[in-house]
């Protein structure tokens, strides 16, 4: 029996695991990585004390925080939540693990296009991590799709390596931060390309061109490489006990009672970061989101001795 189980390893499940560790609480953490989407930014700027630094570097030192306090991410992905009385089975592949609260800082995932090819070629010329797999396409021809924040910061780091990158997206204009645009307009290898809706991805073996209509006229650019940077969804499969918004999204109320953060409307679940409906989606806040609902657990907990 588990005081808490932290459900993700990103910013917020380390954050927690962190918090939980240093309150000397038996806790668990599931997670399939270490790092959630901290392992995607090509550059991280906003991070107070870590300027000028990318995402995996910052993954290295949250998890060098972890192993300070002998932390060990358990591989396990969790299919599914139940409810015991007052207490939790939390289901993955493996186990079945009970507790009597959870936290869960799960993340999101890239959303899909949805088109024909996708599927096939993912790996073969498509991706959804730009961090990842930009070094493979060297001198190449490449199109990122979706030209919000992701977008942009995909295309830039993209253009240290491809020869050309094509900005693609459904919107008439680039979107995102001032600060990204700015540098994408100002990089020659970048062209944007505004209306368009993406109709498939071709290719036999590898990626060789994507498919797009504008205006309902279709055309054809020839790629060697596709990005898709479309947007995330909340990773909440295994969470249908608690309450989601109308984009699948956890919602969490705080207690004008009992000061408890981060709560979902079941009590002794929490959630915290970016699977969350809190809109400010950014590494320090997913972190400060965690630290809330560990002392917001840490509440609970005593109440539950006190029952």
């Amino acid at each position: 029996m588990y005081n808490l189980i932290i459900i993700g390893a990103g910013p917020a499940g380390m954050t927690a695991a962190i918090y939980a560790a240093r309150r000397k609480i038996n806790f668990l953490i599931l997670s399939l990585d270490i790092g959630g989407q901290m392992n995607w930014s090509s550059e991280v700027d906003n991070y107070p004390g870590l300027p000028n630094v990318t995402g995996i570097q910052i993954v290295t030192k949250f998890n060098e925080h972890l192993k300070n306090y002998n932390i060990k991410v358990k591989t396990e992905e969790v299919k599914d939540i139940i409810k015991k009385g007052k207490i939790f089975a939390v289901k993955t592949k493996k186990s079945v693990y009970e507790t009597k609260t959870i936290i869960i800082a799960s993340g999101k995932k890239p959303k899909k296009l949805n088109v024909p090819g996708e599927d096939i070629l993912l790996g073969r010329g498509l991706s959804y991590c730009a961090t990842c797999d930009a070094p493979l396409y060297k001198d190449k021809i490449v199109a990122v799709i979706g030209a919000g924040n992701s977008g942009l910061d995909a295309a830039l780091h993209l253009s240290k390596y491809a020869k050309k990158i094509y900005l693609m997206d459904i919107q008439p204009k680039i979107s995102g931060e001032t600060y990204l645009k700015d540098r994408v307009s100002a990089e020659t290898k970048i062209s944007f390309i505004g209306n368009a809706k993406i109709k498939s991805v071709i290719g036999k073996n590898f990626v060789e061109a994507i498919k797009y209509e504008i205006k309902g006229e279709e055309k054809i650019l020839p790629v060697q490489g596709i990005f898709v940077e479309t947007g995330l969804i909340a990773k909440v499969d295994f969470a249908n006990i608690v309450k989601k918004n109308k984009w699948g999204e956890i919602m969490i109320f705080r207690s004008t009672k009992t000061n408890e953060e981060n709560m979902t409307n079941i009590p002794g679940i929490f959630a915290a970061g970016d699977v969350t409906d809190i809109p400010a989606n950014q590494i320090v806040a997913s972190a400060g989101d965690c630290c809330k609902a560990v002392l917001a657990v840490l509440y609970y907990l005593n109440k539950f001795k006190e029952k």
